[in-house]
This record gives structure tokens, C-alpha cells and sequence, in this order.
């Protein structure tokens, strides 16, 4: 999660999806605000900016009445330990060894490596991240998710999360270590967002047509629909 993930650790899948274009904005200003302050200003300027929108969105939600969960709070606060360890070397009370850069960049790299690391947990323990999320986010019957269909399915969907993690660090590093900053983040912003898009509709197609079969499964369809992931 470092600065281009910004816009994707904003959204809980907990929370009912807001209209309107605050919630749009809310995703991508703090990519906008890091990206311009640090050619503009510095790199602790972008990243106080960075988080203080990041905060913002969430106080918003939460007035708006907004159900956060525990999700948004907790990345809020990694954020902010981010930030600061990041200005700590910015103003050399902290030495790593390394530019400022590199710790706030890398320490979004190795977050990334945990988050899959602690996905391939939840399928080694026997239970799957999806199998559990997916009834929070979406009604389903009770027939379908205690199916064993329903849990092969999301076994292998968190094993694709897990390889886009891993797989997305190790590109997110080659490419810090071969561009400049600003062609890095651009690139990376660009190129992760094109595929995250594929992941997630290849996912959900590959879920609609594993559950199709079963009875009492409406569609992938008729579920984002009544989900509210379909409205305007």
C-alpha cells in the first residue's frame, strides 16, 4: 500500500457505496495531492497532505452516517505511522540508510508481501479471506455458502489475490529500482489500476460461473444489483 494504493485502501468492503462525486474524490485527491506536492514542494509535504485527505475521507464517512467498520480506522493509522517514520528520515532524526523515498515506497512493498502472506494463512487454516468476506458484502444463501463449490471457489480467488500481492510487490520494486519517482508512480499508478480492474472481473466471472450451477445462486448480476455496487 504505498502512495498509489492509496485510492484502493480507502473504499471498506463493509460500506454501503456513497453517491455522488465525494467518494470518487476521496479516492484519488490523496494520489493527486502526494503526486503534485512532491514535485511542488517535498516529499514530507506530500506525504502530511497525502494522509491528512486520507483522514478526512474517513471523519466524512463516519459523519455521513456511513458504516466504517474496523478496516478504514486501521489504515488510517497505518498511514499515519507511515508518514511519519517516512518524515523521520526526511529530517534525518531517523537513518536507514536509504532516502526517504525508499522507506515510504518500500515500506508499502513490504505491506504488500503481508497482506499476501496473511491471505495464504486464512486458506492454510482453513479458512479462505473470500469465503468469510463475500457474505458481508453480498446476500447469498445459506445453501450456497456452506456448498463446497462455494468454498473451492473462494479458496482459489484468495489464491489470486495472494499471487497479484506478490506478484505486484515484486513488479512495484523493479520498477523503483529502474525509474525515476515520477515515472515509477505514474507507471505504477496506471498499470495497477488497469490490473486490478482485470483481477476483480476475472474473479467475479470466475465466481458467477462456479456458483451458477447451484440452485438458490441469483448471479453475479442481480447480486452487485442489490448490493448497491451497480447504482448510480
Amino acid at each position: 500500500m504505498d502512495s498509489g494504493d492509496v485510492n484502493e485502501v480507502e473504499i471498506s468492503s463493509h460500506e454501503p457505496r456513497r453517491k455522488g462525486s465525494g467518494s470518487t474524490l476521496d479516492q484519488y485527491m490523496p494520489v493527486l495531492l502526494f503526486f503534485a506536492l512532491y514535485n511542488l514542494v517535498n516529499i514530507k509535504a506530500a506525504v502530511i497532505a497525502s494522509t491528512l485527505w486520507s483522514i478526512k475521507a474517513t471523519v466524512s464517512r463516519r459523519r455521513a452516517g456511513l458504516e466504517i467498520g474496523w478496516w478504514l480506522p486501521s489504515v488510517t493509522v497505518y498511514l499515519i505511522l507511515r508518514s511519519g517514520v517516512t518524515i523521520l528520515v526526511d529530517e534525518e532524526i531517523v537513518d536507514f540508510g536509504i532516502s526517504s523515498e525508499a522507506v515510504y515506497f518500500g515500506i508499502g512493498f513490504v505491506t504488500k508481501f503481508l497482506v499476501g502472506l496473511g491471505f495464504a494463512v486464512t486458506i492454510i487454516v482453513g479458512k479462505p479471506f473470500v469465503a468469510w468476506v463475500i457474505p458481508k458484502v453480498v446476500d447469498l444463501a445459506p445453501s450456497v455458502i456452506e456448498s463446497r463449490a462455494y468454498t473451492r471457489a473462494m479458496v482459489n480467488v484468495t489464491w489470486l489475490i495472494v499471487a497479484f500481492e506478490w506478484v505486484s510487490a515484486t513488479w512495484d520494486i523493479w520498477l523503483f529500482n529502474n525509474a525515476g519517482l515520477n515515472l515509477f508512480f505514474l507507471t505504477r499508478t496506471g498499470v495497477n489500476f488497469v490490473m486490478s480492474f482485470i483481477a476483480i472481473t476475472g474473479a467475479l466471472v470466475y465466481i458467477d460461473r462456479k456458483l451458477d450451477p447451484l440452485e438458490e445462486y441469483p448471479g453475479i448480476t442481480q447480486l452487485l444489483e442489490s448490493s448497491g455496487r451497480l447504482s448510480q
